[in-house]
């Protein structure tokens, strides 16, 4: 007998436990507000955060070579010239069993 929300929360708690239990880097973030400003601040945090571990790790974190492929599938979903090869590519894709779509 316990809400969705409940559960969510004792998951959140549970992990974060488990993590620092085999010593593994973990971050609980508390917002005074959910608004506009402080969601927005937290993004830029965070946006922040992946450039400097980029930078740490040695890793482009401005380089999504998955970004720029899904955008050429969807250049080439909506029929735009010059997307041929991209429509190869997706019509080549194994189909998705949309049964299981979240």
């Amino acid at each position: 007998g316990h809400s969705l929300a409940e559960l969510i929360a004792i998951e959140q708690r549970a992990t974060a436990g488990a993590l620092a239990k085999r010593g593994r880097p973990n971050m609980t973030i508390h917002l005074d507000r959910i608004d506009a400003a402080h969601v927005g601040q937290l993004m830029m945090f965070l946006e922040i955060a992946t450039a400097y571990a980029g930078q740490l790790y040695g890793i482009d974190a401005f380089n999504q070579p998955g970004v720029e492929l899904g955008k050429q599938f969807a250049y080439a979903l909506l029929g735009r010239p010059g997307a041929d090869a991209a429509k190869r590519e997706w019509e080549s894709l194994p189909k998705s069993d949309s049964r299981w779509s979240v």
